[in-house]
């Protein structure tokens, strides 16, 4: 299968192989990463700010409400207490409750005459009308508050007839009202928002509080006090923040239950299971989160005092506006900036460039074998010096060409003479097959067999071709340059022992690399009047590179004798009686070709005999350089 890669540009590839649109290419990521990222964190920092600046503004804002709405729900507690010290209600309590009690016990009591209110309706318009003139006092106290009830411990209420915001579904609050004032033994205890029927079927909503009135003497319960307040006084208040905000504000008591809503929808609803409630779990904060698929902003904040909590919902778009204009307009202004610098960027590119194309044109020129160019050196930056460097490289080409057509020149010159000078070897090569055959016609086996020794060992050594051999070759080689050594002192007197064949297996060494090795052995190591010599050449390694070890048993040599050697091995030119050139050559041989850290060591002692160590690197295969 074959692989899909990355390839920018692929459709525009003048963009990735000219100088222009590589910088081009720059200077688009050069204006438009740096102006873009900066445009959007611009917006986005700013975006944020007006959201945490909404924030802190809606949370002091709503700070405010609450405090307010706190201090209204304790005034209307502490209207609450106020029966438990009134002398006149506390008594019209008491007679309502003692003349009830007796009623219980004797229910018909006597009527009066037509016309003529009995005892039990004197009494009773009497507690109303001590009961009721208090009501009219409470009911003044606090601006908002719409009705108070007073009810003796049989439930019997009372309260200002005068008033136009009486509710008719006592009897059917007054048990819970009952059950929440016992729970609070005397404290005041907080009614969430009720929906209520007034007159003429009219519709309102109130929340309330109520309260055991209990005797401030003895102690005892003589009824109950219920406090209504229309949510009209939480409208005073909402509406400057709602105004404000944009947004809409929900109070939702400690059970969830909707106490006070901007629209009038949610009034007494369970928002347990909303997408607000459940996320509001501190004491105050804000999330994000939609609301009838419109994303919002919610903070919210719960009162101490009653334990509502006051969610204020801002719908982003809103919240944003400004944020967006901003955003938009940086926008604007960002790519009309990057507009304008990609323009100039562009002339920047091509005013640049254009030396670079001109020299690439002449280039393309000297390419097709013009070299009669010359490019105008007009400013001395970096393309006016890279113009004179070229200028000067032409003019070096030109002479380079010239000089290379006169050394060829010599070249053939020096071939023609090499041909002529191939004479004389095959001359010499003919010459010594002629005396061998003529020794072999007279029967002379011995000069024939060195007379064809002598011919192998000059085309070994006269032979054009490689430098170096096979190692094998070198040996060959060396074993009959032995065998002359031996026609010539006689008695087989000289012994030539070579290493292993696998431990030089493949490596191939400078042609001609220990024959001087072994001549220097033969002609002064060996001593007058002995036997004969033996020649051992070992091969070891050490570390990267290959030791030789050539070894003979001869005379040896004295302290003075191995020190004026070693210093012909590092002396730059021979001696001038010509002893050591032939050491000396291998050595040069040697260094020139594998480095300084290669060559010949010579160790020796009198009456022990001589070993002369090559170092070669230990890597060397077929070519004779090391791998």
């Amino acid at each position: 299968m074959r692989k899909l890669g990355f390839r920018p540009f692929s459709r525009f590839p003048w963009l990735a192989e000219r100088m222009e649109g590589k910088l081009f290419i720059v200077f688009l990521f050069l204006i438009i990463l740096p102006i873009g990222a900066l445009s959007y964190l611009s917006a986005q920092r700013y975006s944020d700010s007006i959201e945490n600046n909404t924030i802190t503004f809606v949370s002091q804002l709503s700070d405010q409400m609450t405090g307010k709405l706190d201090d209204y729900i304790e005034d209307m507690k502490k209207i609450s207490i106020i029966p438990s010290y009134l002398d006149e209600i506390k008594n019209g309590l008491k007679m309502s409750n003692q003349f009830y009690e007796g009623m219980m016990v004797e229910p018909h009591g006597e009527k009066g005459e037509k016309g003529v209110l009995s005892q039990e309706e004197m009494m009773r318009l009497n507690i109303e009308r001590q009961v009721g003139n208090s009501i009219y006092f409470i009911n003044n106290i606090k601006k908002g508050t719409n009705t108070v009830y007073l009810f003796d411990r049989f439930g019997h209420p009372y309260f200002a007839v005068k008033s136009t915001s009486i509710r008719f579904d006592l009897s059917d609050v007054l048990p819970r009202w009952r059950q929440l004032a016992e729970e609070g033994h005397g404290t005041p205890v907080l009614v969430s928002t009720q929906e209520v029927a007034g007159q003429a079927m009219s519709k309102r909503y109130v929340f309330t509080v109520v309260r055991l009135i209990i005797d401030s003497t003895t102690f005892e319960t003589i009824g109950m006090i219920g406090v209504d307040a229309s949510i009209g006084v939480i409208d005073n208040i909402v509406k400057d923040l709602d105004r404000s905000t944009h947004g809409k504000t929900l109070i939702v008591d400690e059970g969830g239950s909707v106490v006070y809503d901007s629209e009038k929808q949610l009034i007494g609803r369970n928002l347990t299971d909303s997408e607000l409630l459940p996320r509001a779990t501190r004491e105050q904060g804000s999330f994000h989160t939609k609301l009838d698929g419109k994303d919002v902003l919610a903070i919210y904040k719960e009162s101490p005092v009653t334990g509502w909590k006051v969610l204020i919902t801002i719908p982003e778009k809103e919240l944003k506006a400004d944020a967006m204009r901003t955003r938009n307009f940086t926008i604007l202004m960002a790519i009309a900036i990057m507009c304008f610098a990609l323009l100039i960027s562009l002339v920047l590119v091509f005013a640049l460039t254009k030396p670079l194309r001109s020299l690439v044109r002449m280039m393309k020129e000297v390419q097709t074998g013009n070299l009669d160019v010359t490019f105008p050196v007009v400013r001395r930056d970096e393309v006016g010096l890279v113009g004179s460097a070229f200028n000067r490289m032409l003019d070096r080409v030109k002479t380079l060409i010239q000089d290379i057509y006169k050394v060829e020149e010599r070249k053939k010159e020096a071939e023609m003479q090499s041909l002529q000078h191939q004479i004389n070897p095959h001359f010499i090569y003919n010459t010594l097959e002629s005396i061998r055959m003529t020794a072999v016609l007279n029967d002379d086996k011995e000069v024939g067999d060195m007379t064809q020794l002598l011919g192998k060992l000059l085309r070994y050594s006269i032979h054009a071709g490689r430098e170096t051999v096979p190692v094998g070759k070198e040996w060959e080689y060396l074993e009959i340059y032995v065998q002359l050594l031996n026609y010539r002192f006689g008695n087989h007197r000289f012994e030539l022992v070579l290493p292993d064949p696998r431990e030089t297996a493949g490596m191939s060494i400078m042609k001609l690399l220990f024959q001087p090795i072994v001549e220097n052995a033969a002609y002064h190591g060996l001593q007058e009047g002995s036997e004969g010599m033996r020649i051992v050449i070992s091969s070891r390694l050490d570390g990267t590179d290959r030791l030789f070890d050539v070894s003979d048993d001869g005379i040896g040599m004295d302290e003075a004798t191995l020190r004026e050697v070693r210093e012909g091995l590092r002396s730059e030119t021979a001696a001038d009686d010509g002893h050591g050139i032939g050491l000396r050559n291998v050595h040069e041989r040697i260094k020139l070709r594998y480095g300084e850290m290669y060559g010949l060591t010579v160790t020796s002692a009198p009456g022990v005999g001589t070993t002369v160590t090559v170092r070669l690197p230990a890597a060397v295969r077929g070519g004779g350089e090391p791998i």
